[in-house]
């Protein structure tokens, strides 16, 4: 019994871990302060906005 339980709390804390790496990997994509430079100097670059 003690080994199941063991068994279910390391597939919990695995399924917790890949939840928040997943989740910090998708907040860090969404507010890189690259991807908006990028953008800015890739619009002057292409087209000569702003």
């Amino acid at each position: 019994m003690d080994s199941s339980l063991i068994i279910q709390y390391v597939l919990i804390a695995l399924i917790v871990a890949f939840a928040c790496y997943s989740l910090f990997k998708v907040l860090r994509k969404n507010f890189a302060p690259k991807k908006f430079s990028s953008k800015r100097t890739n619009c002057d670059k292409d087209c000569g906005c702003s």
